[in-house]
């Protein structure tokens, strides 16, 4: 029997009312002679899909075995919804340092996310719309990260362990992996990442945070802020003070370009507690269990 920690259930928790919801809308759509879903119906159908597998990801990442994450969506698309207590049969167990290699991938990703800022940022041809989506993207995703190793329960050496897994600091490791682009190569990995679904991938950290993670929890994982992560790569990659310069502006005024210091709004990016966490829409995930 596989006994969730309560992060571990509200994930499976939000992965199994996914699953359900989505089976429903696929009952609700086909009536009659009609089986064919419209196109909204399957755009919905898709969003539900690539979240639900960004919350399995996250689920597996901090310790529920794949078996146990395919019987709790399972039980979903019978249309089943989650029921605190439900017996999760699997005797697999996933051992701590396959889980520690996962999140130091997951913190390498994440430093290498900042490097094709930085790099981007140094072609000079970014669009204030692309520099906004890029800090969204990269604050939720340091959000995530924090998220997880809080999770794990990192210990203080872990922490650093996985920050910088060797002597080489995290920015000559970052800068020698982006040499190795072409300026192709960085246009498309920085199209990969301002071209992400928002929605999909913040689900998960509500969820964590929904599961009593909290920002200061966060905080405290990782040592350095999204945006400053990013100008650190850009002082690794060229300490010229052109290598700043984003479409004829620094990076520090493409950041208050966007509006960072105007806490109007929950900024994905900024590591403190929007006004309403509750404002989006998505998979019932609490209270509770």
């Amino acid at each position: 029997m596989f006994e969730p920690s309560p992060v571990q259930a509200k994930l499976l928790k939000a992965v199994q009312n996914l699953a359900s919801d989505n089976q429903h809308l696929i009952d609700r759509s086909r009536t009659g002679d009609n089986q064919d879903l419209s196109p909204m119906a399957l755009a919905h159908l898709d969003i539900g899909r690539r979240t639900r597998e960004n919350l399995e990801a996250i689920a597996n990442a901090v310790g529920v075995p794949k078996s146990v994450i395919d019987y709790t969506r399972a039980c979903g698309e019978r249309g089943h919804r989650w029921a605190p207590g439900q017996p999760l049969l699997s005797t697999e167990a996933i051992d701590r340092d396959t889980l520690l290699r996962g999140h130091r991938r997951a913190v390498a990703e994440l430093q290498t996310m900042a490097g094709v800022g930085a790099a981007a940022a140094r072609q000079g041809d970014l669009s204030r719309a692309g520099f906004s989506a890029f800090r969204r993207v990269m604050g939720v995703s340091w959000q995530q990260v924090g998220a997880v190793g809080h999770a794990l329960g990192l210990t203080t050496v872990e922490q650093q362990h996985s920050w910088e897994p060797t002597a080489r600091p995290w920015t000559e490791q970052v800068a020698h992996t982006l040499s190795k682009l072409d300026r192709a190569e960085v246009s498309a990995r920085w199209q990969a990442v301002i071209d992400t679904d928002f929605a999909t991938v913040s689900m998960p950290v509500m969820v964590l945070q929904a599961a009593g993670i909290t920002p200061d929890d966060i905080n405290r994982q990782l040592p350095v802020l999204p945006d400053r992560m990013v100008e650190l790569a850009a002082a690794a990659l060229d300490t010229r003070p052109t290598a700043r310069v984003v479409g004829g502006v620094d990076i520090d005024a493409a950041i208050e370009a966007t509006g960072a210091g105007a806490h109007t709004a929950h900024d994905p990016t900024d590591h403190r507690p929007g006004p309403n966490p509750d404002q989006h829409t998505g998979p019932e995930i609490g209270p509770g269990p």
